[in-house]
């Protein structure tokens, strides 16, 4: 950071630091820069990080994602930080974009109106019920009198003996 700029700031008025803060911090939240940063990466990827601690450029290797932060192993240390995008700079030795394989399809269940269905909630439960409306993404189950809206995805047909 230019020694300038510094020395501007630490002259500024608090509230004029606190109105930079939020407008920064808005800067480096915004989807569209976070795109841009993200889209170049993928695990594995060789990238050079902002160390909070040293205050200087490190060395690093992508982990893991978060929908506003990165996993990054210090290669030094090798202790992994999660970190805003903004705090990373890629490599520009490394090709930038690695080929990206697509999933394999899905096997697709088409579900009618009164089939037997069973699913798992978020707390782990089995729930088995009758397909009482199919919705543009959801179907709606009635298990037991309780209405549900299921993700065909998340659904099983049960075929009774």
């Amino acid at each position: 950071m230019d020694p300038r700029l510094l020395d501007l700031l630490r002259s500024a008025p608090s509230l004029d630091l606190y109105q930079i803060s939020l407008a920064t911090h808005q800067l480096i939240s915004d989807p569209q820069r976070i795109i841009a940063i993200r889209s170049r990466l993928h695990p594995g990827a060789r990238v050079m990080f902002f160390h909070h601690q040293a205050h200087t450029l490190a060395a690093g290797t992508v982990v893991a994602f978060r929908p506003t932060e990165v996993a990054i192993q210090d290669d030094a240390t090798r202790k992994q930080w999660w970190l805003p995008y903004a705090a990373i700079a890629p490599d520009p030795q490394q090709h930038t974009h690695e080929p990206v394989m697509p999933l394999p399809a899905r096997p697709t269940v088409n579900f009618q109106l009164g089939d037997t269905v069973g699913f798992t909630d978020k707390y782990l439960r089995e729930h088995i019920g009758t397909v009482q409306r199919i919705n543009g993404k959801t179907l709606s189950i009635d298990c037991d009198g309780v209405r549900w809206r299921v993700s065909p995805r998340l659904l099983r047909k049960i075929i009774d003996l």
